[in-house]
């Protein structure tokens, strides 16, 4: 008898997509499913008739009477699920035909493995595929927890995106479920370190998981203050969380390089959506002010104080014709 996956599908009030991501769980082969459909966006009974038009089998349907914030929501989902395996799918991605077949076979052929994550497609708005895993070299089939992280770190491979995974229920729950960071930025990957660094990852390159990017999408509508907040706050976890630092204190070396290695991780992906989004999208003084929100790190700050620098309107039009000279 197959183990249930429960697969959850948060929805707030962004509900172009939910039919898509609805049917991408109906098109799976896989015989024991439960779907959880939860409206966190007062949407009224919406939500409730879109899972009913697109999803043709028994599913599970909650809604808040009042929205809670986001990482609370993902909470109540791993509270909420029955099932051995769980899998968290956001409301405008979608699971790739076969998906969940192909992962649970993946764990279960691994079962020293935490959570077997796929490859990823990076979907635009149009449904047009903009990136993938398969971009740069593709990850081995089984990670320890610091050789992933490591690998992650230093971009050895185009992981994209980790939001969905599949894992043990009992498990997610047994490391404290998902992280409370500000906005819910980054406590997917905060998760899968604390699931994973004593155990490792299993890589699915039969399963695809497709990852919606788009200007009003999660990632990119987030302000910067709590991409802020949230970058300290997981560089916090870092030292705090009791797996994590109980795996520092039996293998300080290890931890050692895994922790640089995640902070790379943090900062880069600060100092990339600092430099690159919200240049045009805050203001200057504002943005100015989040270039300093990280703590000391030098080779954040190498990145950032020459970027700072050359935006001063007294000296970055100088700096350039300077540069147009040589």
């Amino acid at each position: 008898m197959a183990a249930t996956v429960t697969v959850a599908i948060p929805v707030y009030k962004r509900l172009t997509y939910v039919a898509q991501a609805i049917r991408s769980v109906a098109a799976q082969e896989y015989p024991a499913i439960e779907l959880i459909v939860s409206d966190n966006g007062c949407n009224g009974d919406e939500v409730l008739n879109i899972a009913r038009a697109n999803y043709p089998r028994p599913f599970v349907f909650r809604q808040n009477p009042a929205s809670v914030p986001i990482v609370p929501h993902f909470n109540q989902l791993l509270a909420a699920a029955n099932g051995d395996y769980f899998v968290l799918l956001s409301d405008d991605d979608e699971l790739a035909p076969g998906y969940l077949a192909a992962m649970v076979a993946a764990l279960e052929a691994h079962p020293d493995a935490a959570a077997a994550i796929s490859r990823v497609e990076v979907l635009d708005e149009q449904d047009r595929v903009v990136g993938s895993t398969a971009d740069r070299p593709l990850p081995p089939r089984r990670m320890s927890g610091p050789d992933w992280i490591t690998r992650w770190g230093y971009h050895e491979h185009k992981f994209i995106c980790f939001t969905t995974n599949l894992a043990r229920t009992a498990e997610l729950r047994a490391v404290g479920g998902y992280p409370d960071f500000d906005g819910g930025n980054g406590v997917d990957n905060a998760l899968l370190v604390a699931l994973s660094i004593e155990r490792g990852i299993v890589y699915c390159d039969e399963a695809t998981f497709r990852h919606r990017i788009y200007d009003t999408s999660f990632g990119k509508s987030v302000r910067v203050t709590s991409l802020a907040r949230a970058s300290r706050q997981f560089l916090a976890f870092l030292d705090r969380h009791p797996t994590l630092r109980a795996y520092a204190q039996r293998h300080p070396r290890e931890w050692a390089a895994c922790r640089a290695a995640m902070t790379r991780v943090i900062w880069t992906t600060y100092y990339g959506r600092w430099r690159n989004l919200y240049r045009g999208r805050e203001a200057y003084v504002q943005w100015l002010t989040a270039g300093f929100a990280l703590p000391f790190i030098p080779a954040y700050y190498r990145r950032a104080i020459p970027e700072i620098i050359y935006s001063l309107p007294a000296i970055g039009p100088l700096a350039r014709r300077r540069l147009a000279v040589r």
